[in-house]
């Protein structure tokens, strides 16, 4: 320790130290004017003047025992008033040095959030240090909270430093480096680990995975899922374009393109009431204890429908998803116009199941080639509503399954689908894809 005139110590002012508390400062001056000044402040020459490192609210401590005439003793030694008791950064060991220097950041108000996270993992190696020279346990994350964020609650402070130190190890990665905030930063990791989890799982999964894995249902839904219910394996999302309620067995060919059969079962309204009211229920049942449910709909139905699986237990997205379809022709009036270009689907949470990726609501996906089903749906949008939920090795449901287009697109992604379907000609072009997988 040594005493140095008060008026020679340089503060620079970019320190920006955070407001000291009045009343912590005289708790720190009293405890100073009774037992003395444990640690001195320290300083350093940089360019032949002596600039603060670590130690200003210590020293605005002495400077109140000045005002009360109070003296001030470090090390065992009287300092005179009007000189604050130092020691130079050259002189400290290692870890002193480098407490001194965290302590000077710690106060700091201008630190990037980058910044703040570099200063909690040194911190905790410093402390780390400490403890193992000190025959003691390392820190854990409520101690370091103490120190870093006071301020808070012990809980929130604890989760922030969890978060920082976590994020320390990241910061060598630019998009991590590169977010605005901490929270955008910790967003960036937990999506690459998860991308990263998925490859992993998907290469696992991969070695065994085959068309085998599927499975191809001639029948009534309601019945078979009946008798699914309670099986050991449910599914982990249910994808499926079942009746709309609408009448369609009255509308056309689809302009040829449906070739080996048009809308051909009963689409009234009346049957379909009847066929949702059972199906929200079943879905619900033979589905896992979190799962997802994309069910598509005619707009008229979409409120009926919703409130139909809220019933049965599932949690509805309010809106509909959107599918746009840039190359339909389907022209409800034929000489008046426009066309449809569009079709809406249900979205529904069983029990809080995370989606997997953040997508939108609406989406825009072109027809496939038609295999002779009126109403098939194409295998990138059944990819793109399956990849949002589901990773591989997962089990997706199709209960009107079509001319199948839920086995390509579950395929590809390694995710094992059943598809039941009543109709004969529909589920004869079902067979021939799942036989086409490789």
């Amino acid at each position: 320790m040594r005493p140095i005139k008060a008026e020679t110590i340089i503060i620079l002012p970019n320190r920006q130290r955070k407001e000291i508390d009045s009343a912590a400062l005289l708790d720190l001056a009293s405890s100073i004017a009774k037992v003395g000044l444990l640690h001195p402040i320290v300083v350093r020459y940089l360019d032949g003047a002596l600039y603060l490192v670590a130690g200003e609210r210590r020293m605005k401590a002495i400077e109140t025992l000045w005002m009360s005439n109070d003296s001030v003793m470090c090390d065992g030694k009287n300092v005179p008033e009007g000189y604050f008791p130092c020691t130079l950064l050259e002189e400290l060991s290692p870890l002193e040095a480098m407490e001194a220097e965290l302590e000077e950041n710690i106060c700091r108000v201008d630190l990037s959030w980058q910044e703040r996270c570099e200063i909690t993992a040194k911190l905790e190696v410093l402390r780390t240090a400490q403890a193992a020279a000190a025959s003691l346990p390392p820190p854990t994350t409520l101690d370091l909270a103490a120190t870093l964020r006071p301020d808070q609650h012990p809980n929130a402070a604890q989760k922030a430093v969890r978060e920082e130190l976590i994020l320390a190890r990241y910061l060598s990665d630019p998009e991590v480096a590169a977010a605005k905030t901490q929270t955008e930063g910790f967003k960036v990791i937990k999506r690459k680990e998860e991308a990263k989890r998925n490859v992993a799982l998907g290469e696992a999964v991969g070695r065994t995975f085959s068309s085998k894995d599927h499975s191809l249902i001639r029948g009534n839904c309601l019945d078979v899922l009946t008798v699914m219910i309670g099986a050991q394996e449910t599914f982990d999302v249910i994808l499926t374009d079942p009746p709309y309620g609408i009448d369609a067995q009255n509308f056309n060919d689809s302009g040829g393109k449906a070739n080996a059969a048009g809308h051909i079962y009963d689409d009234s309204l009346a049957t379909w009431r009847t066929l949702m009211a059972y199906f929200s229920q079943l879905s619900f049942a033979v589905t896992k204890p979190q799962a997802h449910l994309y069910c598509f709909c005619d707009i008229d139905n979409f409120i009926e429908l919703r409130g139909l699986m809220a019933t049965a237990g599932w949690q509805c997205f309010r809106t509909p998803l959107v599918w746009h379809n840039p190359s339909s022709q389907r022209a409800p009036w034929p000489q008046h116009g426009p066309h449809r270009r569009y079709q809406l689907c249900l979205y529904a949470i069983k029990n809080g199941r995370p989606t997997l990726r953040l997508a939108p609501d609406v989406v825009e996906y072109r027809s496939d080639n038609n295999l002779g089903w009126a109403a098939q749906k194409p295998i990138d949008l059944y990819c793109d509503l399956l990849s949002r939920s589901c990773r591989p090795g997962d089990r997706a449901l199709d209960p009107f399954c079509g001319s199948g287009t839920i086995f390509p697109a579950a395929h590809g992604l390694k995710i094992a689908a059943t598809g039941i379907e009543l109709d004969e000609v529909a589920y004869g072009i079902a067979v021939k894809r799942l036989g086409e997988l490789k």
